[in-house]
Parts: structure tokens; sequence; C-alpha cells
């Protein structure tokens, strides 16, 4: 196995480990909550060897088991145990041991036999002696099939190096990875699907050859008492990459109807040249939210190529000692269409940006070069443009990761574009959000940035409005950006002043939604927003210099300005209807600004007559 195809397992494991305290199902191995016994902590372990079914054959399968205590790893000696090894709730193993150095060590025979057998003799209640220098022999179905092996150990009150008052039984539960095939007919022409599963076999797989669907199952015990015992589900899916329809820049995957989190669905193009792998990875947390509602004992997986990506997207350097972070706007990439590209360099053990950091940003094509540029940063934050000539699957990757053999890799799908190719654009994110919580690809900066993607410019008025924004804001924030990035006191004076926006803007988003989206849903969301804006960030300022004035607003230029904003929307819907860009640039930053500034006055004014009571 090739460095490459270790970094998703090994990621996996890393999850595992990171829990604390965590005992459940692992891969290859299992260790049980520590009791008390006889004024000591015990714990007890098994480990089933190799992991993957197709390790077996022309290896030597080992099964062990011990007692120890956690705290200094010491294995219990003069031990009596009884073993019990289940699969799908078919007994494969029953014996009993008796170990005088505590370890239970059996060389594995993989067999079909119904009857397990030991040292050469039908497994029995009779206890077999056996230690790490006297392994036994068991011949039995142990390792002949993948899936999720119950292992009960008793321990029993006859051990010597324990003072059992009574038989104490232990559940262990070790996963054995198994790969499936399944052959598809695509569009192109039969291919192999092949999936790698870890708990059961998987049923069925059914794929739609129209969408690119895919949909399987996998039986799975949804009680809340099994559940919480899983700290894990691993599910790889493996497919060419010339199953055309499953090329796509990211997928959504449901389990029983619940849809995933980005995190849960991962890509590796790393492990084969030829195929890619997409992975399954559930923890303890999501399974148990999924069971909430799942019903039956089956988990039903569908994975759908998505046109937009769910970013960011985490992908790992050769060795993983860094986290390459990647997101890309507009979210469809199109030929003729210029494309951000907003990455980060971290450390994926403590998720810090790394300083001082520099990579080769690199796009082929058909193993042909047609882009290089070397990208560095202070701050470890990336951006780089590039507009696509060609539509069809390019290579994005990062080489030379801080100028070593580090580097990361994805496959991308450019889909031909309508118009020609666009001039340079002005940045596409906000800079001084960003330098303040130091990322595009942070959640609050994803949140801003799909409100203005998905609300704001999907309207001609939302659009104008944000051309005229555009300009006056990139006057000024590059600089203002530079300056915030090394002032840790402004960075955090501009979160905390960010914070109420969220809010104002998801009140935004359920006022679009009321009417529906479009240019009304757009209007009235811009409404709220503005009037919001202006009561939060500028009435403090109105309030105080009036205060701080004596004087007042009249009820006559409230009125004014009220009437400016109700003839800014005349204005706009007027705009709207001649289809005159240049009216409804003007009429939507008109409205946009008279609708704060009367939100403003009017909070204002009842400041200062609730100061001067």
């Amino acid at each position: 196995m090739t460095v490459q195809r270790c970094i998703i397992p090994v990621m996996i494991v890393i999850l595992i480990m990171s829990v604390p305290s965590a005992y459940g199902h692992g891969l290859g191995f299992d260790e049980s909550i520590p009791v008390v016994i006889s004024g000591k902590q015990v714990s007890v372990e098994t480990t089933l060897s190799p992991f993957y079914i197709e390790g077996v054959q022309g290896g030597q399968p080992v099964f062990t088991v011990r007692a120890h205590e956690p705290a200094t790893n010491s294995t219990i000696t003069g031990t009596d145990f009884r073993v019990t090894v289940r699969l799908q709730n078919e007994v494969l193993l029953d014996q009993r041991f008796s170990s005088s150095d505590g370890l239970v060590v059996a060389n594995l025979i993989p067999d079909e036999i119904q009857t397990a057998q030991v040292n050469g003799r039908p497994a029995s209640g009779e206890p077999v002696q056996v230690s790490q220098d006297n392994p036994a022999e068991v011949r039995s179905r142990i390792l002949a099939d993948g899936g999720l092996y119950h292992v009960a150990v008793t321990l029993e009150k006859t051990s010597t190096g324990l003072q059992l008052e009574q038989d104490r039984t232990f559940d262990l539960y070790v996963s054995i990875s198994k790969t499936q095939e399944f052959e598809v007919e695509t569009q192109q022409r039969p291919q192999t699907i092949s999936i790698k599963t870890y708990y059961a076999d998987v049923d069925n797989l059914e794929y739609d050859q129209n969408s690119g669907r895919l949909a399987f199952s996998m039986l799975f015990d949804w009680s809340s008492q099994y559940v919480s015992q899983v700290q894990l589900v691993h599910m790889e899916v493996e497919f060419p990459k010339a199953i055309e329809n499953l090329q796509s820049n990211g997928y959504s995957g449901t389990i029983n109807g619940r849809d995933l989190a980005p995190g849960d669905v991962l890509i590796d193009d790393y492990s084969y040249p030829n195929t890619r792998v997409v992975h399954y990875v559930l923890n303890s947390n999501r399974l148990s939210s999924i069971a909430e509602t799942a019903k039956g004992n089956s988990m039903d997986f569908v994975l759908l190529p998505t046109t937009i990506p769910k970013f960011p997207l985490d992908l790992l350097s050769t060795t993983e000692k860094y986290d390459w972070q990647v997101a890309w706007g507009p979210e469809v990439i199109e030929t003729g269409v210029l494309t951000t590209f907003a990455m980060n360099i971290q450390d994926p053990a403590t998720t810090d940006l790394v300083r001082n950091a520099s990579f080769d940003f690199v796009l082929t094509k058909e193993g042909r070069e047609v882009h290089r540029q070397h990208l560095s940063s202070n701050q470890g934050i990336f951006s780089h443009e590039y507009t696509f000539a060609e539509p069809g699957t390019y290579r994005l990757a990062a080489e030379k990761i801080n100028g070593g053999s580090e580097s990361a890799q994805l496959d991308i799908v450019v889909l031909r574009g309508t118009g020609p190719v666009e001039p340079p654009q002005q940045p596409s994110g906000c800079l001084i959000a960003t330098a303040a919580f130091g990322s595009e690809l942070t959640p609050q900066m994803q949140f801003l940035r799909t409100f203005r993607d998905h609300y704001i410019m999907q309207s001609a008025s939302g659009s104008a409005f944000m051309g005229t924004f555009n300009t006056i804001y990139y006057s000024f924030s590059p600089q203002v950006a530079d300056y915030e990035r090394d002032q840790p006191w402004l960075q955090a004076t501009v979160k905390a002043a960010i914070y109420p926006l969220f809010g104002i803007l998801i009140a935004s988003e359920k006022a679009f939604a009321a009417l529906g989206g479009g240019e009304a849903g757009t209007v009235l969301a811009g409404a709220v927003a503005s009037s919001l804006i202006g009561a939060v960030y500028v009435s403090p300022a109105a309030a105080a210099a009036m205060i701080a004035g004596k004087k007042r607003v009249s009820a006559r230029v409230l009125f004014v300005v009220l009437f400016v904003a109700t003839g800014s929307l005349a204005a706009t819907a007027l705009a709207l209807q001649a289809a005159s860009a240049a009216a409804l640039q003007l009429a939507a930053s008109a409205f946009v600004i008279s609708a704060a500034g009367a939100a403003a006055l009017a909070v204002a004014r009842l400041a200062k007559a609730a100061w001067t009571r």
C-alpha cells in the first residue's frame, strides 16, 4: 500500500483516537471501558489481524485477547477466559482458554466449516492452555468473511490473577473490511463500482446512469443502546474516473434520508490514478442524530453528484503534514468566466494556519500542464484567479508546499460557458471581515458569501446595488484589511461588530423566502436588512450626536427621509420595468441608503426622547 493510499485510512484512525475516552468498535481492534475489579482498573481488548479480508490469503491471520490495567498497560497474568465470537448473530467460536501470561494468542485458519476446531479438536468447554509462546491453532469461519465481529470475553472467577466473586463478561466489536464489486451500465460502457464495507455486506447497489445517483444499503441496528457504542462508521465507494456523470466537484450524501455535512463525505483522488474514492465518515454524534429518526435495521446510503460543492474542501498533503483547504467562486466553474480560488494551508493536527507558507498552484489537463503560479503568504491565506479556456476535467494541485515534496490535489470539472472570456474582476470577498476572521473559508465568511451569492446576486436589483457597493468598498478596504491583520485589537473589534449582522441577514433570508424569492423577495430582504443595519449600526452614533448637541430630529425630517425611501423604491420598480441598468443601480443604492437612514433616525429619535425624560 503506497503512502497516498494510506492517507484516508490513517485520517480515520486519527478521528477515532481524537475522541476522549473513546471505547467502541475499532478497525481490527477493540477495547472495553475499564471496570473496577478487586480495587484496580481492568480493561479487556481484542485484535484481529489483518483488518481487511483481502490481506488474509498469503499471510498468517492472528486473533488475540488480553486483560490489562489501563494506567500501566500491564497484562494481568493467570487469567482464565471464555471467548465467544459471532458474526451476524452466528456463533463462529465458543472456547475456554487458560493463560499463565494473560495472553490468548490464536493462529487462525479461515475455513467454511460449521464447527470450529481448536488445536485439531472441536471447540468445547474444556480449557485450552495458551500463551504468547504457546499459541493455539483455530480453524473456523473467523476472517473467512468481513464485517462486524462480536467478541464476548468472559473473565472467569477461577482466574488466579484476579479476585472475582463471579464471572465478568465484556462485549467487544471488531470491524474487518471487505471489498464488494458491482457491475453497472453507464452511458459509455459497463463499469465496475467497488464498495469497501467495515460492518456488513452491502445488499444491493443501484446506479442511475442519467443522474449519477448511487444508492446501497447494509444491515445496521439503530437502537440507542447499539448506536451509543459505535464511534465511527466508514464506507468507501470507488469508481472509475471514466464514468463521466460521476466526475463532479462535489457530492451530497444522505443516510436514511438525512442530509450529511461536508465533512461526512470526503473525496480521495490520491489513492489510485484512474479511480476516485468517496468516503463516508460518520462519527458518533452524526450517528446519534440520524438514529433519532431512523427506522428499521438497515443503513441506507445515497450519493449524488452536485454541481455546487460544499465548501471548504479539505485535502491532506502527501504525508498528512498539511491540510490544503480549497473553495472557489463562482461555485460552478465554466469556461470564459473568471474563477477565484480561496485557499488555506493549515496544520491538520491543530487546524491552525501555517504562517509564511508557500506552494505552486498547478492546473493540468489530460497530463498536460496548463497553468502554474508560485504563491506565498505570511498568514497562510491565499487567493488566485484563473479563467479556463477549455471544458473538461482538470487536476488542481498544490505542489512543493513550503518548498518541500509535499503536495495535495483534487480533480475538478469545468463546464462549457455560454459567453466570452470575462475581464478581470474585483476581489470576490469581504476583505475587512476576512482579515478579522482569518480566512475566507471560516463558517462566518462562508455564511456572508452564501447570502451574497444566493440572495443578493440572484436578482437584477441586488446585482445593481452590489455594483455600486463594490466600487466604493474596494476603493479603501484593501488598505484597511492590510492594517487590520497586524492589529489584534482591531480584528477583535471588527469580529464583535460583525456578529449582529449575522442575525440581520437571517431575518432577511426569511423575508426573501416569504415572497418566494425573485425581485420582490430581494427588495423585501433589502428593506429588512437596510432598516435593521441602520437601527443597529447607525442609530447609536446619531443618538449620541443628538444628545451631545441637545438637538432632536423633527417628525418632518423623518417624513422626508421616509418619502425618499418610498420614492427610491418606486424608482427601482420602474427601472426594473424599463430594464435600465444605470437607473437601477442608482435607484437601488438610494433605496438602501434612505431605508437605513430612516431606521437610524427613528431609533435615535426614540433614544433622545427616552434620555430627556
